[in-house]
């Protein structure tokens, strides 16, 4: 009996720690970073925004305030149909399509390791997020 109680246990601890791996990897992808940048904006969660975005980007949005907050999670904040990520090296590009079939693209890039949102402050090239 006392066996059968450890080797239960065991598989609990297990599934807890490959449970907790998944969600982490999850929450640490391109798509999971995105997730986390829409709320942070929809909060004015300062402090969380730096954890998912570039200091560039922090800064943008810190200076253009409410405007790109309100334009960002109004457009993000619903329910999409679907969201899907292309990675390509230190670089992704985060695709949510809308309910009404727009497109918002976010590019990230990969800083120390980490997924980060990145929007192109001098607008020569293409900037994020960007809509279709």
């Amino acid at each position: 009996m006392k066996k059968k109680i450890i080797i239960a246990s065991a598989i609990i601890v297990v599934a807890v720690i490959v449970t907790l791996v998944v969600v982490n990897s999850l929450s640490n992808s391109p798509k999971g970073v995105v997730q986390r940048f829409v709320k942070a904006i929809e909060k004015n969660d300062m402090k969380a925004l730096g954890e998912v975005a570039t200091p560039e980007t922090v800064q943008l949005i810190a200076m253009l305030g409410s405007k790109v907050q309100g334009m960002i999670a109004s457009q993000a904040g619903g329910k999409p149909k679907s969201v899907t990520e292309k990675i390509d090296g230190d670089t992704a590009i985060v695709t949510i399509l809308l309910q009404d079939d727009e497109e918002i693209n976010f590019d990230l890039v990969k800083v120390n390791g980490k997924w980060k949102v990145s929007i192109d402050t001098d607008f020569k090239g293409s900037s994020s997020p960007s809509y279709k």
